[in-house]
């Protein structure tokens, strides 16, 4: 079997989508070693790893990049044709130009939106996206064989805008982490106080505006809020314009860490004390399994699927507005080291036991294999949904 991974960016930069997408792909190709799994981008400078189990081709980022893709899909198909083609994100041309070629030469298609369906997503810049889904987007959703939803949420989503093919529920993993610091001394050296971790992007949906009027309420003496993750859209201005409002300019109590990665990011995990992503969207949230496994508890909203941080006590699920997450800040702060070290163990089992590759790889490997076969829907892998609905997407 051929599979055909096509995703717009591998940049380090793009937030959890690159990392789940080869990761994703690479541990297919590790648990089949008869296959031959691709991988298609843009290209960018400063990607993130990519395994050599993946055959990589970047075509280059410009205005044409979605042609070329297409294009090189297309010589390899006539070679050797692709069983399965998985289009990972929205909006942008090289993806959508592989869902198309996949439609017009009847191929099944995975189509991963990851997030970009939710409604925080959709509103934000939505006079474009409003344009691209009645010009392109809906009917390329239509035409995938199945849709991939990282969570019981992003399902109900899709059902939510009428869609009502197949969907592989499947979540993302994590990479297990050395035992061993990356960086031993930087991990070491003293700190003056206890820290808190925001490790994401630095973009409007991540809720940094709550997190900052949560922290200046709650003013806790001997500990350090540190946000880290790379500017988007130079939103990291306005967020540092708000701290210089709510009188938190001073480094000690507030500390702007800029985008983290390898060692540096290792270190910022392992020096932490507690994790937090005050987000307003998340369709899934990479970033908490990895706290997780590092055995910090973690505090995130609502807005995103990780329920289970209450129901397995590893951590605190809130509604998304300031009080909501001051309370429970003012409460992992308040734990013993303790009580600390149990919630982060918790968390470590948690990961083990839902959120590692090789067993989610099965998943993948089961849905692939059934719709190159004809998908028929009495042999159907346990991770498929059916809906019974006769509904069409609304104009």
């Amino acid at each position: 079997m051929r599979i055909l991974h096509a995703v717009e960016t591998l940049s380090r930069n793009g937030g959890g989508l690159p990392i789940a997408v080869t990761e994703m792909a690479a541990s297919v190709a590790k648990a089949d070693s008869d296959w031959h799994v691709d991988l298609v981008s843009s290209g960018d400078p400063d990607p993130v790893p990519v395994s050599e189990t993946l055959h990589l081709t970047t075509v280059g980022r410009d205005r044409v990049s979605g042609a070329r893709a297409s294009q090189w899909i297309a010589e390899q198909h006539q070679t050797d044709s692709f069983s399965v083609i998985h289009q990972h994100g929205l909006w942008a041309p090289l993806p959508v130009g592989a869902g198309r070629f996949a439609k017009a030469h009847d191929i099944p298609l995975v189509l991963s939106p990851h997030g970009m369906l939710e409604a925080w997503a959709m509103a934000y810049r939505k006079g474009r996206k409003t344009l691209a889904w009645h010009l392109y987007q809906k009917r390329n959703l239509r035409s995938a064989a199945v849709l991939h939803a990282a969570s019981e949420s992003e399902g109900e989503r899709f059902r939510h805008l009428g869609f009502s093919q197949p969907i592989a529920m499947l979540p993302h993993g994590v990479e297990p982490i050395a035992r061993e610091p990356e960086d031993p001394e930087a991990v070491a050296a003293p700190k003056e106080r206890k820290q808190v971790l925001m490790l994401s992007r630095i973009h409007p949906k991540k809720g940094l505006d709550l997190l900052l009027e949560a922290w200046a309420r709650l003013a806790p003496p001997d500990w350090q809020l540190v946000i880290a993750g790379n500017d988007e859209g130079d939103h990291q201005a306005e967020i540092e314009a708000l701290a210089r409002r709510l009188g938190l300019d001073d480094e000690a109590r507030v500390r702007f860490a800029g985008p983290l990665f390898d060692a540096e990011k290792d270190t910022a995990f392992r020096r932490a004390d507690v994790f937090i992503l005050p987000s307003y969207s998340e369709n899934f949230g990479i970033v908490v399994p990895e706290a997780l496994q590092y055995g910090l508890p973690v505090i995130t909203t609502a807005d995103t699927p990780w329920g289970k941080l209450a129901s397995e006590k590893c951590g605190w699920w809130v509604p998304p507005v300031a009080d909501a997450i001051g309370g429970a800040l003012r409460e992992a702060i308040a734990l013993s080291g303790k009580e600390r070290i149990a919630m982060g163990q918790r968390g470590r089992d948690l990961v083990d036991r839902e959120h590692r590759w090789p067993r989610i790889a099965k998943g993948y490997v089961a849905l692939y294999r059934w719709l190159a076969s004809g998908a028929d829907p009495r042999e159907a892998p346990d991770c498929v949904r059916f809906d019974e609905r006769e509904e069409s997407v609304g104009s």
